[in-house]
């Protein structure tokens, strides 16, 4: 029995320590637990503090820059890029068959009118003129020869007058004697032989008289002949002198002249070339006056004037700017990119424009004297109508507009805006309709953040934080 008492005793104390370390290790436990939880809690609340004491109530204000709608002149422009055309550009023929043996100009080269160009040989050709030379020489010596026997026939119609004239004469003497014999031979004063001898004569000399007038009229004939061959041997003198005439021009066509001033842009053939009738050898081109080109869509054509005023400026260069005046407006449109060309004709001493280069031309397509106007960034047109923005105490509020005339810098609005309105030039990317807007230059209303302060949960911009963007703004413009 005393043994079994001794047992409980040996076991009693190893057990007890165990549940005290039991107890303590939970103890532990829950009083860290306690700590976490009050040091979450603790740094929760700062932290919701600190936020409360940055976020702002209210909606983001935008910064923009507002203008008004002005009443004043404008003149609606549209700008084009053109093109410099020569005022004549034609190319050089040869009008003879030839083969070229000098062309003394090159590209580049300036040549007036007449100015010989090239060269053919002649040699063909002068030998046609020579012969010509030689029928029309043939031509004059059978004129003279028609002429000298034109004088001889009418000198044969002069003695044949004379020798008419005598036997008229003797005839009528004959008559006389005959018409007295037939008187006395009635009385028997002479005898019958005389009357009869006295007839006889008479009528021989009826018969010299009409063989005398046939000679005057056949010497007439010839004279009339000879007068035709005379015409005819003038005639032959006139075509002979027109053939020689001919040959020579012909020949002449072998110096080949510019029919006018200009420039050589290029030679299409070299020397020693055979070359023929409508075979191209130069180029010239006339660029003391050149034509501004522009092709100008449709819808912008309705505007345009002869007359109309034209800014034209290099865009090659920093040259001053040129004023001209639109003197043709083709009338026809090109029915694939539906565009037409309106010219304008200047004078280009100083060779400022050459062919080939462009040019911006900034041509009106109407004025209007008092026309209620807006800045052109301020005019969106993102849908079918235009919209802008108008800046109405504090709020941004859309407004659809009809516009009209426009340049570069003002537009024209017909319909939707008031005279004074501020519309916004700046700042409209981020608008909606009820925004609250700021002009530049004027505080945030307080209790109002920034466009930014909503997204960053921070102070309203800072000036610094507004210049870039501005700059952003422009540089979209």
């Amino acid at each position: 029995m005393d043994h079994d008492r001794a047992s409980p005793r040996v076991s009693i104390p190893a057990r007890r320590p165990s549940r005290i370390a039991a107890f303590l290790g939970l103890a532990g436990l829950l009083a860290a637990g306690i700590w976490a939880w009050q040091a979450n809690i603790g740094v929760g609340g700062r932290h919701g503090a600190d936020m409360a004491a940055h976020v702002r109530p209210g909606p983001p204000v935008f910064p923009i820059e507002a203008v008004p709608v002005m009443r004043e002149p404008i003149a609606g422009t549209v700008t084009y890029t053109g093109s410099v055309a020569a005022f004549s550009e034609e190319d050089i023929y040869p009008r003879v068959t030839g083969r070229i043996i000098e062309m003394p100009v090159y590209p580049g080269d300036a040549v007036r009118a007449g100015q010989v160009v090239a060269r053919l040989d002649d040699i063909e050709l002068s030998s046609r003129v020579r012969e010509a030379e030689g029928m029309a020489a043939t031509a004059r010596a059978s004129r003279a020869q028609m002429e000298a026997d034109l004088v001889a026939a009418r000198h044969g119609v002069v003695q044949m007058e004379n020798e008419l004239a005598m036997v008229e004469a003797e005839l009528g003497y004959a008559r006389g004697v005959g018409a007295r014999s037939e008187r006395l031979v009635g009385v028997g004063a002479i005898s019958r032989q005389e009357f009869e001898n006295d007839r006889s004569m008479a009528s021989g000399l009826e018969a010299k008289h009409q063989a005398a007038r046939a000679k005057l009229e056949q010497a007439r004939a010839m004279e009339g002949s000879s007068l035709k061959k005379l015409e005819g041997a003038d005639a032959m003198i006139a075509q002979s002198a027109a053939a020689l005439r001919t040959a020579t021009v012909v020949r002449d066509y072998v110096t080949i002249a510019a029919p006018s001033q200009g420039y050589v842009v290029k030679r299409l053939v070299a020397p020693g070339v055979l070359v023929q009738p409508g075979m191209a050898i130069l180029k010239i081109a006339r660029i003391d006056q050149v034509r501004l080109q522009a092709n100008v869509g449709e819808r912008d054509l309705a505007g345009i004037r002869v007359g109309a005023p034209v800014v034209v400026r290099s865009l090659a260069s920093d040259q001053t700017a040129l004023r001209a005046r639109v003197t043709s407006v083709f009338p026809f449109v090109d029915q694939g990119p539906r565009t037409a060309v309106v010219e304008a004709l200047v004078e280009n001493p100083t060779r400022r424009f050459l062919p080939g280069h462009y040019e911006a031309m900034t041509i009106v397509t109407g004025e209007r004297p008092g026309a209620l106007t807006v800045p052109r960034t301020a005019v969106a047109r993102l849908g079918r109508a235009p919209t802008v923005w108008v800046a109405r105490d504090g709020l941004a509020e859309r407004r659809e507009v009809v516009t009209g005339l426009e340049n570069a810098d003002r537009v024209e609005i017909r319909s939707g805006l008031a005279e004074g309105e501020r519309v916004v030039a700046r700042g409209r990317e981020e608008l909606y309709a009820g925004a609250r807007v700021v002009e530049a230059g004027q505080a945030t209303p307080p209790g109002q953040s920034g466009a930014r302060d909503g997204l960053r949960g921070t102070a309203p911009p800072t000036p610094a934080e507004r210049t870039p963007a501005k700059e952003t703004t422009h540089g979209g413009h």
